[in-house]
């Protein structure tokens, strides 16, 4: 079970590692990354970054390699930012949520159009 407390430090850290990186992380390799969720250790000495990027495989590659190699940095201004006891060790993973979810939608909608057509084609054979 998740504490209070562990959600109020996740939403925050989600808040302000998306601000550094729209802010004050300059490399052009870094497409359009979105932070989709931070899940922090149970003591809150780890926290996992899942980021989403905009754009094909090498471009995802790219923005993770630049965000790992960033860490120091981004740790640094989090650091500035947030006052906690501990600060979390940040590592950085790649959401495949979204795609995880379209091949769900893919799944359904094949099923859907089979069921479909086997109806179809079950009242055609009646009415012959």
């Amino acid at each position: 079970m998740v504490s209070k407390r562990s959600r109020k430090v996740a939403g925050l850290l989600k808040a302000e590692i998306s601000a550094i990186i729209q802010t004050r992380v300059k490399d052009p390799r870094i497409g359009f990354v979105t932070i989709t969720d931070v899940v922090p250790s149970p003591d809150l000495r780890t926290a996992k970054v899942y980021v989403s990027v905009l754009g094909d495989d090498l471009q995802k590659k790219r923005s993770l390699n630049v965000l790992r190699k960033a860490n120091a940095f981004i740790q640094n201004e989090l650091g500035a930012r947030v006052r906690l006891r501990y600060l979390p060790v940040l590592t950085f993973y790649p959401d495949e949520s979204w795609a995880y979810g379209a091949n769900i939608d893919r799944i359904l909608h094949h099923l859907e159009t089979e069921t479909g057509r086997r109806a179809q084609g079950e009242c055609i054979a009646d009415e012959e």
